[in-house]
């Protein structure tokens, strides 16, 4: 008597979880040469409704392609000459003056340790009389770290290579991209199966509004708060007043980095700029309207309440993105959160409405 037969059925629920585990494992296993890909596509994603309004003006793709990718390297090259030398010139005078700086405060240091029954060598031998067993650790310490480092330099130059090569496939393969963008969203589309097309093509018109709005918005965003910081940090005559701002826009993806660096760093140029109270107190000043803006006009208005993550749940993305993919890991998490927040939302929903919830 044959055995009889059993054929297992799986549930869509745990379809959908075993594909998006497998996913997963496939990201996690080429996360080293899927970062510039994610980069380029997301240059790729950005720049495409911009194409398609030149597009929707009769002008031909590749060409609405080169005015907009030429607007960027334009603005980009008019930035390099009229921003960076005055930055680098910035740099250069502060450079020169910490050694002067770290010596003010060495001898402030000594001073105050003096005041309080602390004495410090003034000599090399009492120097190395006292700490001559530091010293050596010390020493065995740096030279093992500088043989590990060299290490890494030697066995690390493929990486390095490929690393710059990378970078220059990034602006070409979002060329490639943005020419057959249109194409490669209605070739997904066509590959999905009739009988989910249409729930499936929902829900991603539904996550590219929310990726949209939250990644155009964010940039815009970042580039507001650096253009706040750097003009108020300016006009109250700060050092370095424009890389400050620019730092504090880009830094501001990560909740409170931003804004920390920003006032750490205004503070810090105007107390090595020497003691101005009335300086230190428009810093803070400043600061505080720039965060009362960006909380409650520009973020909410730009960016839109419904797509706005909690300040917790973005650092724990980036934590676990971090951790699991790396870099590729960081420039994933916010979006991936974003997204997963609709679904979240609609399973709450969904649960709130069920028997299981409902029933008394």
């Amino acid at each position: 008597m044959e055995a009889e037969k059993r054929e297992i059925f799986f549930s869509r629920g745990l379809r959908v979880l075993l594909g998006v585990a497998a996913a997963g494992a496939v990201l996690y296993w080429l996360r080293g040469i899927l970062t510039p890909v994610f980069l380029a596509f997301t240059i790729a994603y950005i720049l495409d409704p911009v194409v398609d309004r030149l597009e929707a003006l009769r002008l031909p793709r590749p060409l609405g392609i080169a005015v907009v990718l030429g607007g960027v390297l334009a603005l980009s090259a008019l930035c390099m000459i009229l921003v960076v030398p005055s930055i680098a010139a910035d740099l250069m005078v502060v450079a020169s003056e910490l050694p002067q700086h770290a010596s003010a405060a060495l001898l402030s240091l000594n001073a105050w340790l003096g005041r309080h029954g602390i004495e410090t060598p003034h000599t090399v031998p009492e120097f190395v009389e006292r700490f001559g067993g530091e010293l050596q650790a010390a020493a065995g310490t740096l030279v093992a770290s500088a043989s590990g480092a060299l290490g890494w330099i030697i066995g690390g130059t493929a990486s390095v290579l490929g690393s710059f090569v990378a970078t220059l496939i990034v602006p070409v393969f979002a060329i490639y991209l943005l020419n057959d963008f249109d194409r490669i969203t209605a070739g997904v589309r066509e590959l999905i199966p009739l009988r989910y097309r249409d729930t499936i093509t929902s829900d991603a018109r539904e996550i590219d509004l929310v990726l949209s709005q939250f990644l155009r918005g964010q940039l815009t965003v970042m580039l507001v708060l650096a253009v706040l910081y750097g003009g108020t940090y300016a006009a109250l005559g700060v050092r370095l007043a424009v890389p400050i701002g620019i730092a504090a826009g880009v830094l501001n993806i990560i909740p409170y980095l931003g804004s920390a660096f920003a006032l750490g760093a205004g503070l810090l140029m105007s107390l090595l700029g020497g003691w101005n109270p009335a300086q230190l107190i428009g810093i803070t000043i400043a600061y505080a309207v720039v965060q009362s803006l960006e909380g409650f006009v520009i973020t909410p208005r730009i960016v839109g309440k419904t797509v706005g993550l909690r300040d917790v749940w973005v650092l724990f993305a980036l934590f676990v993105g971090g951790e699991l993919f790396g870099f590729l890991g960081v420039l994933l998490a916010v979006p991936v959160a974003a997204v997963a927040k609709i679904f979240v939302v609609r399973s709450v929903a969904r649960y709130q409405s069920s028997e299981l919830y409902r029933a008394e």
